[in-house]
């Protein structure tokens, strides 16, 4: 969505785009924490959303792709053992 140009003071702008990165991020989609165990049971409640998040257990940052059929059942090490 591009943003307007036109805004003039005292004008209240629509805030649904920002307020649902918020919520995004907010629902723990963003970058998340967890053994790796516990990042692979949220990857399930959501498969197709992906993600960035660190394996507490494993020392790893890791990225979630939302697909299945890459990586360690759709996990890719972006760094860490």
């Amino acid at each position: 969505m591009p943003v307007p140009n036109n805004i003039q003071n005292g004008d209240v702008p629509d805030a649904s785009l920002l307020m649902a990165n918020f919520n995004f991020l907010g629902d723990g989609k963003g970058l998340r924490r967890d053994t790796y165990s516990g990042l692979r049971a949220f990857a399930q409640t959501a498969p197709d959303t992906p993600f960035l998040c660190l394996a507490t257990d494993t020392m790893q940052l890791l990225f979630y792709c939302g697909s299945t059929s890459y990586g360690e059942d759709g996990f890719l090490v972006v760094a860490g053992g």
